[in-house]
């Protein structure tokens, strides 16, 4: 069995991760997003943290470690605007060291959690491992970064790095400040009469949504062994955003037409236009999404409706 240290444990997918791993008889030793966060159950707290000049502790002091998988980061691109220095030091400088770091210690495996932001303004809508990164965001560039360091270990130290280049992971453990959860959950206010309309921002942008548990199965492929190299992590199919609204109010048995409003003020500096992943090399390592976007809206919506009627 083996002992897998996760950065960000307690996140959604670090904590799909870590049951998965456990429910396999694998040692989970975990960080969470401050010292003393609770940490999923049976998750050992791990010694050190991703400061550069602690790293020697976190990747020595924790015991036999097979394999690291990093998915701590700043996920909120409007913070990413708003602080792109602290953006660039959690999301790109920990990253990088933690590359560094992990080529220095023989044997043992990275994961690394980057991003479809890396690419930017695409010239396909779908992308692949060979889409030209050109990031256009402080969370892009922070995701180019830490991605181009792992692949510099990988080919030039030869180390077991990957990196998983995730488009939109979701859950019902997604905080609910993000897009697909702000529009269910919307959908289930107007339900249940707490609100009066959905708004959205830019309806047209399109992006693909996976499940959250499905991400974590693709890292934990990585983390256990699977030849190391660069990932796209994605269903394939992409949905506009005002699609997506749509197919909530019908969830929600709500008039779309009525219930939907749109707000420029909302739209995001450089919101691209289309993120699709082409995940055809992760599937040839068995992995393939288990959970289809419409059972991921009604496992939503379940949630969010439950909450609402309180």
């Amino acid at each position: 069995m083996a002992r897998v240290l996760v950065t960000g444990v307690a996140g959604q997918v670090g904590s799909y991760l870590a049951e998965s791993l456990s429910a396999e008889g694998h040692a989970v030793v975990g960080l969470g997003s401050r010292a003393d966060a609770p940490l999923p159950a049976g998750v050992e707290r791990a010694r050190g943290s991703l400061d550069p000049s602690d790293l020697p502790t976190l990747l020595g002091e924790n015991g036999p470690l097979a394999a690291v998988v990093h998915l701590a980061s700043v996920t909120s691109m409007v913070q990413s605007w708003e602080e792109p220095m602290r953006t660039f030091d959690l999301n790109g400088r920990a990253g990088v060291a933690l590359a560094y770091a992990v080529a220095r210690v023989p044997g043992l495996r990275l994961v690394h959690a980057s991003s479809a932001e890396i690419f930017g303004r695409a010239p396909s809508p779908v992308q692949d491992e060979s889409t030209p990164i050109a990031p256009v965001s402080p969370y892009g560039i922070a995701k180019a970064a830490a991605h181009l360091a792992v692949r510099l270990a990988r080919e030039t130290h030869g180390t077991a790095a990957s990196n998983l280049i995730l488009y939109l992971a979701e859950s019902p453990r997604r905080r609910p400040n993000f897009v697909l959860r702000k529009i269910v959950r919307s959908a289930a206010a107007v339900a249940a009469g707490k609100a009066e309309h959905i708004v959205l921002g830019n309806g047209d942008a399109v992006r693909d949504f996976c499940h959250a548990r499905d991400v974590a199965e693709a890292a934990k492929t990585l983390a256990l062994g699977a030849r190391a190299g660069d990932y796209v992590c994605a269903s394939g199919r992409g949905h506009s955003i005002a699609e997506v609204a749509r197919l909530a109010c019908r969830i929600a048995g709500l008039d779309p037409d009525a219930s939907i409003r749109f707000d420029a003020s909302l739209r995001r500096p450089n919101d691209l236009p289309s993120l699709i992943g082409d995940s055809r090399c992760l599937q040839s390592l068995g992995w393939s999404p288990r959970t289809s976007f419409e059972d991921l809206l009604l496992e939503l919506f379940a949630c969010d409706a439950g909450q609402a009627r309180e």
